[in-house]
């Protein structure tokens, strides 16, 4: 599964990039930890970590881990940039909207 979007310990949601972002933008690129860093780490070890670099929690439910922070070998790579908050909002908006469309599903099986 592709990550589309990241929320990141700075505040921001960072959307993929394929070629060049906008101009401007706040550029995120992390590294995904592994099922046993996370578990290693836990919650407060991830908390501390994100107080010392920027920590993302993916769309795709992976942590990243900017690029300076870890040894990016064999890793998934995300790279993303920051959204304005006007696009930010609107993502909120289609969260929310799914989230209600996905609950009136399932309560309808």
């Amino acid at each position: 599964m592709e990550t589309e979007l990241v929320l990141a310990s700075d505040g921001a949601i960072y959307a993929r990039f394929e070629e060049e972002p906008p101009p401007g933008r706040r550029v995120f690129i992390g590294y995904a930890l592994t099922a046993d860093e996370r578990a290693q780490h836990g919650t407060k070890g991830l908390l501390r970590w994100a107080c010392l670099q920027h920590l993302a929690l993916g769309s795709d439910g992976c942590v990243y881990v900017e690029e300076e922070a870890i040894d990016p070998e064999g890793r998934k790579e995300f790279r993303g940039y920051a959204l304005t908050d006007k696009e930010a909002t609107r993502v909120c908006q289609e969260f929310h909207r799914l989230a209600f469309n996905l609950t009136l599903a399932v309560r309808a099986k």
